[in-house]
């Protein structure tokens, strides 16, 4: 069964204020086809429309890009996480909160490119990491994590995420606790 939510009913469950979320939805969302100010009718969300006005918001909010960069990065990364079960409301290939709340997450860097390197009209290039295994070692003296990563590189020609992780614009966003995050408020 697919559950819509309304803008009041996401306003309060995850604590946002109502006026900006619907601010978010604007900047982030095709008009609604069934709504308007004066239709009568409160627009409604399916998880994917939610996701993407959520992680809008987030970039907006938090990393405070300015509306048209987190257009593009939303436009930029909606394939990849089609692809990958983001915007599925049982959570990222089905599995849901358990999968989000294990320790290998994604965690997706993005920086612009510069004007000589801009392909196609994208602003930015990104760098999508999985922590696929972790291995801690102890001792005396120090602590030592290696962890093992998966990497996805979109519109950028850098060879490794080594590389592309040396330019001081780089910016983070932590993808599976934001989607724990956000799956947690919807189900309380």
């Amino acid at each position: 069964m697919i559950h819509y939510y309304t803008n009041r009913e996401i306003s309060e469950k995850l604590g946002i204020n109502l006026a900006r979320w619907k601010r978010w939805s604007r900047s982030f969302l095709p008009p609604d086809p069934l709504g308007g100010m004066q239709s009568g009718y409160a627009r409604q969300y399916v998880f994917e429309d939610l996701f993407k006005v959520f992680l809008g918001g987030h970039l907006l909010s938090h990393l405070k890009l300015p509306v048209p960069d987190s257009q593009q990065v939303l436009a930029d990364l909606s394939p990849w996480l089609k692809k990958n079960g983001f915007f599925d409301l049982n959570g990222a290939n089905g599995i849901g909160l358990e999968k989000a709340a294990q320790s290998d997450g994604y965690r997706i860097y993005f920086s612009p490119l510069s004007p000589v390197g801009a392909k196609g009209g994208s602003g930015f290039r990104y760098l999508i990491r999985k922590t696929v295994g972790t291995q801690s070692e102890a001792s005396a003296t120090f602590h030592q994590i290696m962890e093992t990563y998966e990497e996805t590189i979109i519109h950028s020609d850098v060879p490794d995420g080594i590389v592309f992780l040396q330019d001081s614009s780089v910016r983070m966003i932590n993808l599976t606790a934001l989607f724990a995050v956000l799956l947690e408020k919807l189900r309380h």
